[in-house]
């Protein structure tokens, strides 16, 4: 009777032993999990502010989509300047001479230039214009073709980062192609001749640095386009938006 409860004693204070030394090793190990996501994280925090060091922000290039807008000031030294190819198409009419027995037609241009600064280039440009005669028959009403190829030299004025006003001086040769213009006493019409004049236009520049879109009215006078005893002047009146690439 009296061995019972010392047993009993006995056994319960084992177990309470072994139940305090098994949770210590457990705290333990969690501790050390602790640590070891903290090392871990701060590690992963170094390297990417390492990574984000050695790459400099490049603020040369316009083009570059991960840079903040405020990395990088549009300006327009940025762009390209150089060799330029340039596309346009638009419509031309004449004013007096020929104009009188001619109506207005498509015209298309290709431009090939160099451009010195982002204020004044050189170019050569090549114009093809398509008209159809409206004079009263006879001959019966048929169309002709003028050919045009021009040096220019072009002013620009910058308007602010994208956008400038120009202005071109324009001289060269051209002629004309059709029967029918000789019948009404334009006998050159069919001979190289002097073309000179001017053009005005507008040019917007996208975010590349390659690309701008543009307006421009021009005139040209044809000296050459004079009808038999009659001393009036044939000028090419034409408006043409392009498209230019700088490369």
């Amino acid at each position: 009777m009296s061995n019972l409860p010392r047993t009993t004693r006995g056994n319960t204070g084992g177990r309470g032993t072994r139940s305090a030394s098994s949770a210590a090793p457990d705290l333990r190990s969690l501790a050390q999990l602790a640590a070891a996501v903290c090392l871990m994280l701060m590690a992963s925090g170094l390297s990417t502010a390492r990574a984000l060091e050695a790459e400099p922000l490049d603020k040369t290039r316009l083009d570059v989509e991960r840079l903040p807008p405020e990395a990088l000031p549009l300006e327009r030294d940025k762009y390209h300047v150089g060799w330029h190819v340039r596309a346009e198409l638009g419509g031309q009419g004449f004013a007096g001479g020929i104009g009188r027995i001619a109506g207005a037609g498509p015209v298309a241009h290709v431009a090939l230039g160099y451009e010195l600064t982002h204020w004044f280039l050189l170019a050569l440009d090549f114009g093809l214009g398509m008209h159809e005669g409206n004079a009263p028959p006879p001959p019966a009403a048929s169309t002709f073709q003028t050919y045009t190829a021009l040096a220019q030299a072009r002013f620009t004025l910058p308007l602010g980062a994208q956008s400038a006003l120009w202005l071109s001086a324009d001289g060269g040769a051209g002629m004309l192609s059709g029967d029918f213009l000789q019948t009404w006493g334009f006998n050159r019409a069919g001979k190289i001749g002097l073309v000179y004049g001017g053009a005005l236009g507008f040019d917007w520049h996208f975010l590349n640095p390659h690309h701008s879109i543009g307006l421009k009215a021009a005139g040209h006078l044809y000296p050459n386009l004079v009808a038999r005893n009659d001393d009036e002047r044939s000028v090419a009146i034409e408006g043409t938006a392009y498209l230019k690439y700088v490369f």
